[in-house]
């Protein structure tokens, strides 16, 4: 039953994959902030101070994660072995074509972890 859930999700994921128009690269977060702002109509004085708060929020963040990266490292090592041993284990129940679809799906996931700067895979 888990199988067949992780398999449809995985198809599901690959075909909204293939159905996005256009560029497949996430925008950037300056990007998807002046959008956020577009829509909600800011005058460029409310702009202005939009974009001090949430440069703010995004220095403190930073802080909170660089005082916290002595303890989330270990934390990330464990999740990427868990990562690494569910994909082994997922690439032996697989027939040849379903692995060639995972693998792409892979590949796909570690293309925009790429571009949108993160690490992870």
């Amino acid at each position: 039953m888990y199988l067949g859930a992780a398999l449809a999700g995985a198809a599901i994921a690959l075909a909204a994959e293939r159905l996005t128009p256009g560029d497949k690269r996430p925008p950037d977060p300056r990007e998807r902030r002046l959008q956020f702002f577009s829509q909600l109509h800011l005058t460029p004085a409310q702009r202005d101070s939009a974009t001090v708060i949430y440069d703010e929020r995004d220095r403190r963040f930073q802080a909170l994660m660089e005082k916290h990266k002595a303890i989330l490292e270990p934390v990330r090592t464990a999740q990427d072995s868990i990562t690494v041993e569910t994909r082994q284990r997922m690439t032996q129940l697989l027939t040849s074509e379903q692995k060639a679809i995972y693998e792409q799906m892979l590949q796909a996931q570690r293309d925009r972890a790429g571009r949108s700067g993160g690490a992870r895979q």
